[in-house]
Formats: structure tokens, C-alpha cells, sequence
């Protein structure tokens, strides 16, 4: 019993001590050098990975497309995302986006915040705007001063009195005209941002959104689609069109611009992203009058629809800003619009008068 414990421990001789320490070092050696051919293999997995997966990113992407009906037109939303769950929460966010939209800025629908703003008209009283309807407001302010009045939201009354007058099929005389027109200026709107207050300083006064609230509409639902990841986008609104980054592998969506008059098919085809696109013209709306037919489209100016027959397009930065455009250039005509044009940045237009018989194109 003592011998064996003795030699249990005893101090290890020379030769014992000498391959304990060569075991020592050829484990550190293997597991260092195991450890950094895994931790390589690791890191070289890894940028593999990251590789193919950014180069797969765009072709991984599927297609989706979407109609609902909204604003009296049916809006197309085209998109490209990662998978059927993401799709539909986006999709539907989108399209209440815009419904949310139309129940403040619809003229139609009573109660509507720009109704109880119009109704405010003349009274000295000041409206407090949502951030949404002040926004608006602002950009229909300097959108009509780049046009010399001729985008004018506040051509509400002589709207109202057209669609009163296309319903009973009569056409407006000279003191309903001038009683509508005496209600109509931007300039009469007073805008103050500090607490977003609006004044309409004269009686009867109404805001008309017609010609620029689908384009808002639709650059705000891309906005809604950023916010899941969406990028690559495209929404036509009743042919107000708000464009987003190109489809995967392409450099941008395939648009048709018409060059030609009636209802000749378009032959340009322009590919276009990050940008807003709208058409605007008589050729499907308009109210025909002892021989004279009036495009929907009223000029401020003269409180009348268009009789000079146009298709306009205009392709701009925002949709918003194309919307607005697309009327003004129809009201404004080929002369007055270059005039305008040139003082646009990132704006091109096409219009057409009297069946093509007179054309223009701007890009500036």
C-alpha cells in the first residue's frame, strides 16, 4: 500500500515530463490549426452565402397584382416582394392608405374634412387641417402658381355648377357662370403653417381635388409599400400613374405615351421608374351641347370645359405633380404650356389638339 502510493506520487521523471509536454503542444497545434482552417471555412461560407444571395435578391422577388375600385376609378397596384404573406398585408394596407385618403379629400362624401372646410368659406373662420389636407393644400398653392392659375383647386364651384347642369342636360347661363367664377382663386386661400390653419376668404368657396388627389393618392401608397420593404412598384390610378424602382433585371416599367389623336393606340413606349405619369383629355368624358361638346376638364379662367380637344401627358417627379400638370397643360394649350414648361425641372410633356392635327412635345 505505502509503494503504491509512492509511486502514484511520485515526481515523474525526465522522459515522462518531456512527452507530456510534446502531448502539450501537439494538441495546441492540431486544435489551432483545425480552429482556423473551421473559422476560414466559416467565414468563406458565409461571404458565399452573402454573395449569391445579393445577386439572387432581384430574380428571388415575385410578382403580385392587385385592382380594387377607389375614387370613382379602379386602381391597379403592380409590385414585386418576397412572398404571398408580406404581398397581401402590404396590398391591403395600401389600398385602405387610400380610402383613408379619399374619406378626407373627397368632395363627394359628406362630412368629408374638405367639405367641412368648404363650408367655412367667407366666415373669417380658421380651419385646422390634418397634416394630410394641409400638405395638399401647399402643393396645389405652388402648383398653381407654376401654371399661372391654371391648376386651381378652387375651382369647386364651377364644377358644381357643371355637374348640375350635365345631370339636367343644360348649359349654364352668363350670371351662374360669373357667380361661380367670382368664387374662384388660389390666392384667396390663406395657408399658415405654424398651427396648419386655412382660410377661405370668399363666400362660396369650394375645394375640388379632382385634378390632383388620385396622383397624391398614389404616391402615398408607394410610400405605404416602402414601409414593408416594397420598392419596385407601379399604381396606375385611373391613368394617374406613380412609378417606383424598376422590376428585378429590368431598368425600368414599359409605359405607352400616345402620339397620336382620337382613339388611335399609343406609339411611344417609355420606360420609366421613380417618377409620377398622367393623361389627361376630352376623348372619353365630356358633355355635348347643341352641337359643341366640352370636355370635363373646366377651365378656371372661363368657368367653361375645353372645346379645344386635347390629350395631354405629362411625366414628372411626383404623381402628384403629373396629375395637376396633365390639367393644366390641357387648359393652358400648346403656346401658353411651352411657356410654363420651361420653367419645370423634370417635367416632359406631350399634347395633342384637335385629333393630333396640332402636336407639342416639352422636356426640360
Amino acid at each position: 500500500m505505502e509503494e503504491f502510493l509512492y509511486l502514484r506520487y511520485q515526481k515523474p521523471c525526465k522522459k515522462v515530463q518531456l512527452w507530456r509536454l510534446f502531448e502539450k503542444y501537439i494538441y495546441l497545434f492540431i486544435n489551432s490549426f483545425f480552429v482556423r482552417r473551421f473559422s476560414l471555412f466559416i467565414f468563406t461560407l458565409v461571404c458565399l452565402v452573402s454573395l449569391k444571395t445579393s445577386g439572387q435578391q432581384p430574380t428571388s422577388l415575385r410578382r403580385y397584382a392587385y385592382a380594387r375600385n377607389a375614387m370613382g376609378s379602379e386602381f391597379n397596384l403592380v409590385f414585386y416582394a418576397p412572398g404571398d404573406s408580406l404581398a397581401k398585408v402590404a396590398s391591403d394596407s395600401a389600398f385602405a392608405r387610400i380610402q383613408y385618403l379619399n374619406s378626407l379629400l373627397s368632395d363627394y362624401l359628406d362630412g368629408s374634412e374638405v367639405n367641412r372646410l368648404s363650408e367655412t368659406a367667407g366666415t373669417g373662420q380658421r380651419f385646422y387641417a390634418s397634416p394630410i389636407l394641409f400638405e395638399l393644400l401647399v402643393q396645389s398653392q405652388q402648383l398653381s402658381r407654376q401654371t399661372n392659375g391654371a391648376f386651381d383647386v378652387t375651382v369647386g364651384p364651377v364644377v358644381q355648377l357643371w355637374r348640375r347642369a350635365i345631370r339636367r342636360n343644360y348649359f349654364p347661363d352668363k350670371s351662374q357662370l360669373k357667380e361661380a367664377r367670382d368664387a374662384v382663386g388660389y390666392r384667396l386661400v390663406q395657408l399658415r403653417a405654424k398651427d396648419r390653419s386655412v382660410v377661405l376668404k370668399r363666400k362660396k368657396m369650394r375645394i375640388d381635388f379632382g385634378a390632383i388627389g388620385k396622383g397624391y393618392a398614389a404616391d402615398d401608397c408607394l410610400e405605404v409599400l416602402k414601409s414593408f420593404g416594397i420598392n419596385r412598384a407601379f399604381l396606375d390610378a385611373g391613368g394617374d400613374l406613380a412609378i417606383g424602382d424598376a422590376p428585378p433585371e429590368k431598368e425600368g416599367w414599359s409605359i405607352e405615351v400616345s402620339s397620336g389623336g382620337g382613339d388611335t393606340t399609343a406609339t411611344h413606349i417609355l420606360t420609366l421608374k421613380n417618377c409620377g405619369v398622367a393623361t389627361s383629355g376630352s376623348t372619353y368624358r365630356h358633355f355635348d351641347y347643341k352641337g359643341v361638346r366640352y370636355s370635363h376638364i373646366v377651365s378656371p379662367f372661363t368657368g367653361v370645359g375645353l372645346t379645344t380637344h386635347t390629350r395631354t401627358t405629362v411625366i414628372a417627379p411626383t404623381g402628384t405633380a403629373a396629375d395637376a400638370l396633365a390639367t393644366a397643360f390641357s387648359v393652358l394649350g400648346i403656346e401658353k404650356g411651352k411657356k410654363v414648361a420651361k420653367r419645370l425641372k423634370g417635367t416632359e410633356v406631350w399634347l395633342l389638339e384637335q385629333n393630333a392635327s396640332k402636336k407639342a412635345h416639352y422636356k426640360y
